[in-house]
């Protein structure tokens, strides 16, 4: 189950990073002020760098931390039609990734 919840949380990361790309160079809306490429960077990509990280060292909790931080513009973005509405689906991947992780470890502990 950890490898399911690696995978999870490492597919979420990569494609927060990719759709942060698309939004920021190839838009197909509207081309975007620096300041909001600026802002979906540090609410976006430096979380999705805190999850990738989370999967290498197995920390759980810094999955949870990912997922707060983009909780709030995953929900907004998540509200709007279009592509940008699958940033909702990265804050749903790491949240997958982080329950399977919190109970794998407690399944584990349980059994000792």
């Amino acid at each position: 189950m950890r490898m399911l919840a690696s995978v999870i949380g490492i597919v979420a990361a990569v494609a927060g990073i990719v759709f942060w790309g698309i939004f920021s160079f190839d838009n197909p809306y509207a081309p975007p002020e620096m300041g909001v490429i600026k802002n979906l960077f540090i609410a976006m990509v430096i979380p999705a760098i805190v999850a990738l990280i989370a999967q290498f060292v197995i920390r759980k909790w810094l999955m949870f931390v990912a997922f707060l931080l983009t909780l709030p513009i995953s929900l907004y973005l998540a509200m709007t039609p279009g592509i940008f509405r699958w940033f909702g689906i990265v804050a749903v991947g790491y949240l997958i990734s982080f329950v399977l992780l919190f109970f794998e470890d407690r399944g584990t502990k349980a059994l000792r």
